[in-house]
Parts: C-alpha cells; sequence; structure tokens
C-alpha cells in the first residue's frame, strides 16, 4: 500500500509540475504565432518614381534690361519646385561686348539661381566674338574665359548644386570643362558645346584646328554617355547643345566629308555633318528614349528630325526646339521614366509685368 500511495504522489506532483510549465509557456505562444503569421505577409510596394520637372531655356539674358528679368524667372521657377535649369546657351546678344564685366555680371545672375542650373555655352558667348562690334576678341582665348568663370568646380551653377562629371577629367580632353554629365530621375543629362554659326567651323585654309579639336572632344563624350546610359539601363538621354543642327539640309545623304566638301557641293561644309550621323548611330542602339535640346531663331516646336540610313523616322530620338531671348518663357519637361514616351515637353508662362 505504501509503494502505490509513493506512486499516485509522484504522479501528481508530474501533473503539477507539467500544468505550471504550460502555464508559464501559455503568454509567449500568441508572440510566436504572429511573428510566423507576419514573415507571410508580402512586403508593401515601392514607392512610385516622383516624375522630375526641368526648366529649359536659352538666350537669356540678352542686354542689360534682361538680367533683372531672368533673376526673377529663375526665382519663380524656384517657387515652382523645378528640379533642374538646363540652360542651351546664348547669355549676351549678339552685339554685346564679350568683355569681362559683361561675362561676370552674366554669371552672376546664373548663379544666383535657388535652382541647380546647368549651362552649355553659345556662339555668342565666344563663338562670335572676334567681330568687331563684339570687342575684337580671340573666340579661344574667351572660351578659356568662359571656363574660368562659369565652370569652376565639378557641380552645377545655382545656390543649390548638384554634382556633375566634367570632360576635363581626362588627361586627353583636360581644357573641355564645359562638357559635363549627371545623372538624375533615371536618365542621362549630357552638356555638349555644339554652338551655332555652323559649329563655329572656320572657312580658311589650313587645318580648322578649334573646331576639329572640339568635334573630337564631343564626339568621345557622346559617346561615352550613351555607353553610361546603356549600363546602367537607363530610361533616356538628354543631349544640351545651343546650336541648331540643321537637320532639313540634306546631311543624311551626304557621304564622308573631305576638304572640299564645300566645293563639290557648291555650299558651306556642314558644321555639324558628324554630330548628327552620331547621333543617329548612337539612338538606334539605344533602348530609351533620346531628347536633344537646342535654341532656334524658328520658336518653340518638338518633332522626330532624325532617320536611320533607310531613311525611315528615329521613333526614339525627339528634338526640342526653345524659344530664344525671351524671360517671358520658358519651357517644362516633365521626366517620368515610368512612361513609355519618358518625356513630356511643353510650354510655359514667365513672370507677369
Amino acid at each position: 500500500m505504501a509503494s502505490a500511495r509513493r506512486h499516485v504522489s509522484l504522479l501528481r506532483a508530474s501533473l503539477r509540475a507539467s500544468l505550471l510549465a504550460l502555464a508559464l509557456y501559455a503568454p509567449f505562444t500568441p508572440f510566436i504565432t504572429h511573428a510566423a503569421t507576419t514573415s507571410r505577409v508580402a512586403p508593401p510596394p515601392a514607392p512610385a518614381v516622383k516624375p522630375l520637372r526641368i526648366a529649359l531655356l536659352a538666350d537669356v539674358p540678352q542686354w542689360p534690361a534682361a538680367e533683372a528679368e531672368t533673376a526673377t524667372l529663375l526665382n519663380q521657377l524656384g517657387n515652382r519646385q523645378v528640379d533642374l535649369v538646363i540652360h542651351a546657351g546664348g547669355i549676351k546678344g549678339d552685339t554685346e561686348s564679350c568683355g569681362d564685366a559683361l561675362l561676370q555680371s552674366r554669371e552672376r545672375v546664373l548663379d544666383d539661381s535657388p535652382v541647380p542650373l546647368l549651362y552649355v555655352p553659345g556662339e555668342t558667348d565666344w563663338a562670335e566674338c572676334q567681330h568687331p562690334v563684339n570687342g575684337q576678341f580671340d573666340a579661344v582665348e574667351r572660351l578659356n574665359r568662359l571656363r574660368e568663370l562659369f565652370f569652376p568646380a565639378d557641380a552645377t551653377l545655382g545656390r543649390r548644386t548638384l554634382p556633375v562629371v566634367r570632360q576635363s577629367d581626362q588627361a586627353l580632353f583636360r581644357s573641355y570643362r564645359e562638357n559635363a554629365r549627371l545623372v538624375t530621375g533615371n536618365v542621362l543629362v549630357v552638356a555638349l558645346n555644339v554652338p551655332g554659326d555652323n559649329n563655329h567651323y572656320r572657312m580658311e585654309g589650313g587645318r580648322n584646328s578649334e573646331f576639329e579639336d572640339r568635334r573630337e572632344a564631343n564626339r568621345q563624350w557622346l559617346s561615352r554617355a550613351f555607353s553610361i546610359a546603356e549600363q546602367r539601363d537607363l530610361a533616356g538621354v538628354i543631349v544640351i547643345v545651343h546650336g541648331d543642327p540643321q537637320f532639313n539640309n540634306g546631311w543624311e545623304k551626304r557621304g564622308r566629308p573631305s576638304i572640299l566638301d564645300g566645293f563639290l557641293r557648291h555650299g558651306s561644309r556642314d558644321g555639324y555633318l558628324e554630330f548628327k550621323k552620331q547621333l543617329r548611330e548612337l539612338s538606334t542602339r539605344f533602348d530609351g528614349q533620346v531628347l536633344l535640346v537646342h535654341a532656334s531663331v524658328g520658336g518653340f516646336s518638338v518633332d522626330k528630325p532624325l532617320r536611320d540610313n533607310a531613311g525611315k523616322v528615329v521613333g526614339n530620338f525627339t528634338r526640342v526646339s526653345l524659344p530664344v531671348g525671351t524671360p517671358a518663357q520658358w519651357t517644362e519637361l516633365m521626366v517620368a521614366p515610368g512612361t513609355k514616351s519618358v518625356f513630356q515637353v511643353r510650354l510655359q508662362d514667365g513672370p507677369k509685368d
């Protein structure tokens, strides 16, 4: 009997220990169940990419009176929460002096932009400075002075800046600080010194050294830009120049240019020929969208002027011609990488008097 009572006591003790262990374990059970449940819940969707808003300008300010108007326009763009201002060149009138005082004054206007501002030189800024009315300067000397004043750092102009990569980082192209690029909003912006006045092609005999050296620098810089866009799988490339490349002059039918090109065709040598051929080659190989932006005396327009070797329109290439010389208007570029077109352009009114 004693043995039986001891066995019952042991059973009761074991039961009490089990109940106590269960009571201690029970409060943690809901936490474990919850953890197991949440681990099976799908993660929240990634936030949509915010469209990038860019203001496109050209040929402002021209003449002293336009300096204050341009400053007002830049402040308005800041108030409208524009992400970037791209200035396609032309910071002085065609009969204004190319002297340091004027260049420094215009640099102060652009550098006071509340929005990061990327600037590329135009022909009135340096290539036409040899004219007596502009002070009869040497064009290359004025271009070098522009480089000192407007591109001292690896960043945009403006009170708030964005970092840029400059071609001058390469030893072979050390002087080309104006050629720059930056990646923003899943697109690449590339600035090239391609001015008007036939890309500063000179008709004098002998080697056209400034044109030829800059043409090679531009060729390398544009090719590198598209290579980076492809490597990073970017949605688009924005090419900024000042000069109108004249897509409608029959360039696509021309062969390889030579020294006698102008004489054989009874016309001037097309200074944009190689640039247009390279644009065609790079655009037809690129999966994304390509936007060329330049100034134009014909005013604002958006079109698709590029043709492939078979004469068909290159569908992923769009050209935006900017209105010249008026702070009363600016061109809005919306960049939405998730859309088919990527780029949307429209003309906007500037500040009212």
